[in-house]
């Protein structure tokens, strides 16, 4: 992670980029307003909103593997397609 870190950190242009965002938006003091508010609440309250984010995360998870089982799918009959027409095999269907 740190290796990342420090890769992120060495691109050009991170430093005005950096700086620009902490001038215009007040990041630090929103994380602290947000981790002061769910630090506050109650525990009823703070297992309801992890189970409500859990669901909505397993959510997004099924439908991201139904669109990437889709691509999937599509781009292997693509590449039998091709194999099948790079090897003559489709030259009575189609000419050659």
């Amino acid at each position: 992670m740190a290796l990342l870190v420090s890769f992120i950190e060495n691109l050009p242009g991170y430093d005005f980029i950096d700086n620009f965002i902490r001038s215009t938006i007040d990041l630090d003091g929103y994380i602290q307003q947000a981790y002061t508010f769910v630090t506050e609440l109650d525990s009823v309250t703070l297992v309801l909103g992890v189970v409500v984010a859990a669901i909505i995360f397993v959510m997004g998870v099924f439908e991201l593997l139904k669109k990437l089982s889709k691509i999937i799918i599509v781009v292997g009959i693509l590449v039998g397609l091709y194999l099948l027409y790079d090897n003559g095999a489709l030259e009575g269907i189609i000419g050659g």
